[in-house]
Parts: structure tokens; sequence; C-alpha cells
């Protein structure tokens, strides 16, 4: 989960909000949303730091949306209430000129950075979060990848907590459109009262037909953003949908708040409660929790309730804290901090690749602060100050039109020149593919040699630019992990003498591409049963119990069906070792007595088991495309020592001892030598992601696929 958006009007700004009290008077000032802002962004930050020490700080994002929805509403009813309507140029030119510029400059920024320092197959991907980013749609790109398989496993970009402020954005968009429109529908509505004589003035209020409008978006919110996490759609969590309620709430709020200094006691003890409301849900939930649905409401409620108390006084009152000059200042600063605070962590973990530790996340917390200082004092406070840019309503909408352009147009560079680089190695490559040496991808592994480049060629397929697209592929065959079954794709002569299923989650798909070639030569009939982080055991996965995957269903069917067939004679089948199952009181390994129940009655059907050893894991820290880019010329930098990339998780072996009619595949010794596991081997990069082989090495593995498979058959005989 990522982090929070801001409605960003500056200290100034809050200094000039107008908020009336029962007693007639106003409020000028409200710093109790100032420490708000700060709680809210420190817990953001920290949880982008150390997740473990506030594993819900990601609610710092609900809220802001709270106080944005706020102030932004009680603007605009303001100016509802001295000249009946809203003006769009005024209001989005006030928001241009306080939150365009230092977003701007982060973009720009981020771009130059990421091109001097980031591995290059992520320059297209900066690229296109950087246009999502200027103009305010990053929330639907990255909800667009959240629900790709393969997308996953992509690395974070220096961008992606634009996705808050994309939400807001568009709030802004629409939200001043429903004042317009709760104006026009009274002015007509008392309009044609008073033609028809049944009124001498308008009876109406807008105040009354906004707060209807408000109140009917916000409750559709709501009750799509609770459906809808409930379904388990990871894009729930950054569509604009889901989240406007918090907003609406929000504003809902200003709509119906009046100050009092009455009940001090009762208004501190409120805020008390809110307080304790928003570091509940920063302490108890985590990353797994379905969100926003109704774990939203904890802090958006929270948030309210500290609002609605104003200033307090008295034992209980929060006003000793919420006065600090430091908790003033950093709300302040609070959208700067936001702004810088992700891409210095993102940009960290490129340089150092791992994740920072406690002594650098206080360096990377002292470096964001120093940077967001600079940033409100420099760039944020001027811009928002400068005549120019007040003295007519048009100049920051057509200064802020060309800026975006402007940005809008560098956003293109990191993938030109991507594609430059790329055109200049192509010659290479179509030379390599059309007259591969003999010793071309696995034929280049053996125990005494795990030669990086086995022709006078140094030019690496495919490209790390381009291992995404040479990833497992079985077209529509593979299920998604959400999927209430499996399904069955054949491949080949039906009629053919002998049939093979491959079956498993991705790490049995990505065989396909030696398997298919094998069965085409033996003339085999290839049959696959593929499902997204399901392995074929009987045992559940913690990830299934916690989140929304289906898999113990679709595997007792998917034995079934193999079974039922009555032509199958042998399966195949793999797993991602890296997972972890709920312990079922088995007395093995959880998951390891799974997995032999299933090959036990595969082979009580005549049914040939042979499971592969799973394919080793890339060093960790990096995404091993990301890491064979920065280091192209030495890509053994990018090595894992094999006693790390086989940790001992896998349960092939344990399981095997439980089904001893299984014959184990251990190809182990073609992805590894005796003492690391390179990431390219024979001119062929081995990852296509973070754990998943590409298709290329696979086709080079399918001679020793083979010799393994039939020696293992010749056996079972």
């Amino acid at each position: 989960m990522s982090s929070a958006p801001f409605v960003y009007l500056g200290m100034a700004d809050l200094a000039a909000m107008e908020t009336k009290q029962a007693e007639g008077k106003v409020r000028k000032f409200l710093p109790e949303i100032q420490a708000l802002r700060a709680l809210a962004v420190l817990m953001v930050v920290v949880y982008h730091l150390e997740p473990r020490w506030l594993p819900g700080g990601f609610v710092g994002v609900d809220v802001f949306f709270v106080i944005s929805g706020f102030l932004i509403t009680g603007h605009m009813l303001r100016e509802v209430a001295r000249t009946g309507s809203v003006s769009l140029r005024h209001f989005w030119g006030a928001r241009i000129r306080r939150i365009l510029p230092a977003a701007l400059l982060t973009v720009v920024v981020v771009l130059v950075v990421t091109l001097m320092i980031a591995p290059m197959t992520q320059w297209p991907q900066i690229g296109i979060q950087a246009l999502a980013s200027t103009f305010y749609v990053q929330n639907w790109a990255l909800a667009s990848n959240s629900v790709d398989y393969l997308a996953a496993t992509e690395s974070a970009t220096a961008l992606q907590h634009f996705w808050s402020l994309a939400v807001e954005e568009q709030f802004y968009v629409f939200w001043p459109l429903l004042v317009l429109l709760a104006a026009y529908l009274v002015r007509r509505s008392n309009a044609r009262l008073q033609a028809g004589g049944q009124l001498r003035r308008a009876s109406f209020s807008v105040t009354r037909c906004v707060g209807l409008l408000f109140a009917l978006v916000t409750a559709a919110s709501l009750v799509f953003g609770i459906w809808y996490t409930a379904g388990g759609s990871p894009a729930a969590y950054f569509i604009t949908p889901t989240r406007i309620w918090e907003l609406g709430l929000g504003g809902l709020l200003a709509l119906a708040l009046t100050y009092t200094d009455r009940l001090p006691h009762l208004r501190s003890l409120m805020a008390a409660a809110g307080l304790a409301m928003i570091l509940a849900a920063a302490f108890l939930l985590h990353g797994s929790t379905p969100f926003p649905g109704t774990a939203a409401l904890l802090p958006v409620l929270g948030t309210m309730a500290i609002i609605a108390a104003g200033r307090t006084s008295g034992e209980l009152s929060l006003h000793r804290l919420v006065d600090l000059k430091p908790v003033q200042w950093t709300g302040n600063i609070s959208y700067s901090l936001y702004l810088w605070h992700w891409p210095l962590i993102v940009f960290y973990k490129t340089v150092a690749g791992s994740e920072p530790g406690p002594v650098a996340s206080l360096a990377l917390l002292a470096a964001s602060f120093g940077l967001a200082a600079l940033c409100y004092y420099y760039v944020e406070t001027p811009v928002r100050r400068f005549g120019w840019l007040n003295s007519q309503a048009w100049r920051p909408l057509a200064a802020g039109a060309a800026a975006t352009a402007l940005v809008g147009t560098l956003a293109f560079v990191p993938g030109n020149k991507q594609e430059r680089i790329l055109a200049e190695r192509a010659v290479q490559t179509s030379a390599l593919l059309a007259a591969p040496p003999e010793d071309f991808g696995a034929e280049a592994m053996s125990p005494a040699a795990d030669r990086a480049f086995a022709a006078e060629s140094d030019v690496i397929v495919p490209d790390p630019s381009l291992a995404k697209e040479d990833n497992f592929d079985v077209g529509d065959c593979a299920s998604l992990a959400s999927d209430p079954e499996t399904k069955e794709c054949e491949f080949g002569d039906e009629d053919a003498e002998k049939t093979v299923a491959l079956v498993g989650d991705s790490h049995a798909a990505q065989w396909f591409a030696a398997l298919e070639p094998i069965a085409e030569k033996q003339d085999w009939q290839l049959v696959t049963y593929l499902h997204n982080s399901c392995p074929f055991t009987t045992e559940m996965r913690v990830a299934e119990r916690d989140e929304d995957l289906q898999c113990t269903e679709p595997n007792r069917e998917t034995l079934d069906r193999i079974i039922d067939r009555g032509d199958v004679d042998a399966v195949v089948t793999s797993y991602y070792a890296n997972v972890n199952f709920v312990d079922s009181g088995t007395g093995h390994r959880p998951g390891a007595a799974g997995f032999a129940e299933n090959w036990n009655a595969l082979a009580d059907a005549g049914i040939e088991v042979y499971p592969l050893i799973d394919t080793p894991r890339p060093r960790a820290g990096a995404i091993a495309p990301d890491c064979v880019a920065q280091s192209y010329e030495e890509p053994q930098e990018c090595n894992q020592p094999r006693s790390e990339a086989f940790d001992g998780q896998d349960l092939t072996r344990e399981a095997a001892e439980l089904a001893p009619r299984a014959r184990v595949l251990d190809l182990s010794d073609a992805f590894c030598g005796e003492d690391s596991c390179p990431a390219v081997i024979g001119n062929v990069l081995l990852y296509a992601d973070k754990n998943h082989i590409t298709r290329t090495y696979m086709k080079s593995l399918a001679p020793r696929l083979e010799e393994k498979l039939l020696a293992a058959m010749e056996e079972a005989q």
C-alpha cells in the first residue's frame, strides 16, 4: 500500500479559513488541522521507511482525504454564501498555484535522477508514471497494473505515491461541479415557483441542495467501496470511486459543523478518542487488511472527531501537543515532505540494492525533511505569493497548462532513450539468434563452467529491458489466483498414444516452454492445468487464508478432472517454493503432506507423477533484469550464491518421501554451478522478473529436461 494525498492550502490559506462558531465568531486559524496533517504525513513516511514499526501507517491517506474534503468544501460553501455560486476559474486557479509547482518539480527531478542511476529496464515505466502523475491519473495506472499478475513483480517507481494526489485532483474537478449543479437546480426551481406566483422569494436553499447531492455521492461511494473492496480486487485501493466517500464525509462535516466554546470536557474527550482511533488503525491494520472498505472507517471517523472537537482546553485537551512549533511546522511542510520522501527511499534502494536499515531510515527521514523545507520555502511559498499569477484568474490556468504540457513532453524522454539503445543492440541480437553457438543458453552450463557469454558477441537475449515480454506464456490457459476453477487446455494431437499433463502454479507454467517442444518431438498430447499462485496441494496457502485466493477447491476439482479423463499417462508438476502453507497438523512441514496426497491419488489411478524441483531464486534486493541492465557487460555481478538460491523451503523431496511412486526431476545443475547461480548463461538472461525463468532459457533447457524425463519414464515402466 502506498501513501497519502493532500489538499494543499498551506499555512497562509489555513490562517485565512473562516469557520463560524455558535456565538457568531469566526475561527481564522485551525491548528488542529495542521497537527492532523503532521500526524498523517509522519505515519506515511514511517510506514514507507520501516513498515514493521507502523504496519497500518498507510491510513495517513484517509486522514488527509477527510481534511481535504473538509477544507475544500468549507471554502466553496463560504463562496456560495457570498455569491450564490462557485467560480471554477478562481477555484481551479488556486489549486494550480498551490499544488502544481512542487509536484511538477518533483516529477522532473525524478525523471532526471532515474536516467542517471536507475537501470534501463525501469525507464519506460517511470516515463509512463511521470505522464500519469503529471495529468493526475496515476491511481488508474496503478489500478490497471495491480490486477496484472506479472506486473505485480515490477519494481516500485519513485512516482507511485502520486496516486493519492490524482484522487484528490479528480475530486477537485467534479466536487465544485456538484455545487454549480445545485445552484442551477435551485435557481431554476425557485424561478418556476416565483413565475407561478407561489412565493415572493426563493425558498429553496443552495446549501441544502448541495448537502443532498454531497450526501448521495458520498453514500454511493461508501457502499461501492465496501462492496468492491470485499470482492478482493487490488484495484480497490487506488480507484477514485472507492475513495470519494472519505473526502465526502469531510465535506459533509464542513456543511454541518458550527464550532462552539461550550462543552470543553466533552470536546476534549472527543478529540482524544479521535486520536486513539487513528493510532489504533495505524498500529492494528496491516498490508493484507482489505482496504479501504469498512476498515477505513476507523481513521476517517477519528479524523472527523478531532476536527469536530475544534479548539479544546483543560486537562484532557490535546492543545499542548497541537501547539508545539515542530508539529505546526511539520504541518506546514507536509505536502513537500510527502512529495520528496518516497523518491528518496526508492533511489536509496536502487543504489544500495537493499531495504534501508534503521540508521539509513533515520538518514532518509532527515534528508526528506531537508528537501521538504527547501521546497516549501523556495518553491511553494514564492509561487503561491507571486503577484503575476494572482492578479488575473486566467493566468494560473494558462501557466499550469503550459507547465503541464512541458513536463508531459519530458515524460517521453526515458522511453525514447531506451528505444535508441535497444535499436543499437538489435543488430547483434539478430545475428546471435540467426546462428546461435552450440553452447547457447543452458548448453553453456556445466559443473565446471557457468559462462555468461558463450560467443564472441556479448549481447544478452532477451535484452533485460524486454525480459517481461519473454515471461512464461500459455495464452489464456493460466487461471487467475481469484478464479474459482482451473482452466484445462490441450496442445497437440488428441489421438496421441501418450498424454502428459502440466499441473501447478506459475512456476509450473514456466516449464511449458521446455515441455511443449518435447511433446511435439515425442508426439505426445500436452494438457495443462495451470492456476497462478496455486501450488497443486490439498493444504491451504497462508495467502489463501488471508487474501483473495481460491486454490484448495480448484485443486480438488483438478485432481478429479485429471483422473476422470482416463487418458492422462503422466503429470509433470512444480510450484513456487517460496510460499508458506497453513499448518494443518500433519506432522510434516506445512504443505508437504498435501502434495503427497495428490500425487498418491494420481499414482493410485495409474498416472505417473514427475515433480520438478523449483528453479533457483535470484539475488534478493533487486529484480534480476534490473541488476543485469545495470551490469550489462559484467552480469556476474548479479550471480546468486547457490546456498542462498535454494534455501530449504522446497517441499518437493519431503513430499516425495510420502509419495514414493513419484519420481523427482532435479535440473538445478542446469541453472547453477557448484558455487553460484548466474543471472546470464550462454548469452541468455535467466529471469524475466523477480522469480520466473525466461522462455528463451527454458527452450534452451528442453534437451536436458527431455533426457531427465524420458529416463524417469523408462524407469517407471
